[in-house]
């Protein structure tokens, strides 16, 4: 998965030197979202799972601002060397970012965003005679870049490319993001989305969408 994520940073690199800019496509960045969050692992399942509420704010003909706030939980059973133990974690991260987006067709963009995000977590490791409580937190800024586009008059796709600084105790890591938006009328939509590290961590979005 590594190799084939940098492959495609590369692309997203390049491809927009070679793209001509065109009319207005009516791809809309302006929208409050609501999603059901699910992060797994790679050999290990599900890891855990919440909720996220999201927006986005189109300020100018080709710039936009977005943020976004999650509450996600997760409890695992733990060897703690001696013996079982439960692992219960709280994680609330927000992110605050800068998007532009320049038209390479009549039905797509291309987006370029930069992102910070505050991840604070609180954990605490149980056994059947009491629980041990800690809690940290990590910064991280991220850029991504790709394309996003009107697949019919419904169905708007984004395949993005980007790389992260990873934070405290995390390397940085290469990631990819897609997203389908199926509109049910101008309002409101259904979202999906996908966000794949080459850590070999994923996270899954399902939700709704109301745009403005």
């Amino acid at each position: 998965m590594k190799k084939t994520l940098l492959g495609l940073a590369l692309v997203a690199l390049t491809a927009p030197l070679a793209a001509q800019a065109t009319e207005g496509n009516g791809i809309g960045y302006t929208y409050v979202q609501l999603d059901y969050v699910n992060l797994s692992q790679s050999g290990h399942g599900s890891v855990a799972d919440g909720g996220s509420l999201s927006g986005s704010y189109e300020f100018a003909k080709n710039f936009h601002v977005f943020g976004s706030y999650a509450d996600l939980r997760s409890n695992n059973d733990v060897d703690t060397g001696f013996d079982r133990a439960r692992l219960h974690v709280k994680e609330r991260p927000w992110t605050l970012g800068f998007g532009m987006a320049n038209s390479i067709g009549s039905r797509a963009d291309w987006v370029t965003q930069v992102a910070y995000t505050h991840d604070r977590y609180n954990m605490r490791l149980c056994w059947d005679d009491g629980c041990v409580r800690g809690s940290d937190s990590r910064n991280l800024w991220a850029v991504n870049t790709g394309v996003q586009g009107r697949v019919t008059d419904k169905l708007t796709a984004n395949a993005y490319v980007g790389y992260s600084n990873g934070g405290k105790y995390v390397t940085g890591n290469v990631f990819g993001d897609f997203g389908l938006v199926y509109a049910f009328n101008k309002t409101w939509a259904a979202h999906g989305g996908v966000h794949l590290n080459n850590d070999s961590t994923q996270t899954y979005g399902l939700g709704v969408r109301a745009s403005f």
